[in-house]
C-alpha cells in the first residue's frame, strides 16, 4: 500500500487517539495508584501508599527516583513538567511495543496475538496451558503480552525490556481493549504489513 496523504492521515488519527488514551490512563495511574499528581506537582510520601503490593511499591519507588533524576538534570523545570514527561515516555513506549508486536504478527513472526484480542490464536493456546492459574481473562491476557515482551527483549531489549524506567507501566484491561480496537480498525488494518508504519507512528506521536 502506498503511503499517500490519505493513508498518513488515517494513521495520524490512530496515533493521536492512542496517545490521548494512554496518556490519560497513565495520568490516572500516577494520581490514583502511585501518589504522583502532574496537575499540582504533589508527590505523596510512600508511607501513604499502603494499598500497593510489593511489586507496585517497587514501581512507586522507581517513579520517584526517575523524577528526582529529571529534576536534577533540569533544575529550571518543575515537578509538573517532569511528571508530564514521564507520562509521555510511558505512553510512547507502550504504544511502540504494541505496534511492533502488531507488525510482527502481520508478518507471521509471532503467532496471532493482538488482532483478535482475547480470541487470538496465541492467547487461546496460552490460556489452555495456563488454565485458571493466572486469574481472570484480562489478567491472563496481560501475562501473555508480557511473555511476548520478555521473549522479544532477548533480541530487542531497548524496546521490550519491561523493567526499563520509560516502560514500566501497562494500561488497565479496559484501556488495553480500547487501544486494540483502534489498532485493528479497518482503516489502518493493512498498514501493519508496511515497513514505514513504525516510523510514522514515531513521528506522529512526537509531533
Amino acid at each position: 500500500m502506498a503511503y499517500d496523504q490519505n493513508t498518513r492521515n488515517r494513521l495520524q488519527k490512530f496515533v493521536n487517539e492512542a496517545r490521548n488514551l494512554l496518556s490519560g490512563e497513565f495520568t490516572r495511574q500516577f494520581q490514583q495508584k502511585y501518589g504522583l499528581d502532574p496537575s499540582s506537582g504533589e508527590v505523596s510520601d510512600l508511607k501513604r501508599l499502603a494499598h500497593l503490593n510489593d511489586r507496585e511499591m517497587g514501581t512507586a519507588q522507581m517513579l520517584r527516583e526517575t523524577l528526582t533524576h529529571y529534576l536534577a538534570a533540569n533544575p529550571f523545570g518543575g515537578k509538573r513538567e517532569c511528571l508530564d514527561r514521564m507520562i509521555r515516555e510511558q505512553a510512547f513506549t507502550t504504544l511502540n511495543r504494541l505496534c511492533a508486536l502488531r507488525m510482527a504478527e502481520a508478518r507471521e513472526i509471532i503467532i496471532e496475538s493482538l488482532s483478535r484480542a482475547y480470541n487470538s490464536k496465541g492467547f487461546q493456546l496460552y490460556l489452555r496451558l495456563a488454565g485458571t492459574a493466572l486469574g481472570e481473562t484480562g489478567d491472563a491476557y496481560r501475562s501473555y503480552i508480557f511473555s511476548l515482551f520478555d521473549e522479544l527483549a532477548l533480541d530487542l531489549p531497548v524496546l521490550f525490556d519491561r523493567y526499563s524506567t520509560q516502560g514500566h507501566l501497562f494500561p488497565s484491561e479496559g484501556i488495553l481493549l480500547k487501544l486494540l480496537t483502534l489498532m485493528n480498525d479497518p482503516d489502518i488494518y493493512p498498514l501493519w504489513t508496511e515497513d514505514e508504519t513504525i516510523g510514522w507512528v514515531y513521528q506522529y506521536f512526537n509531533s
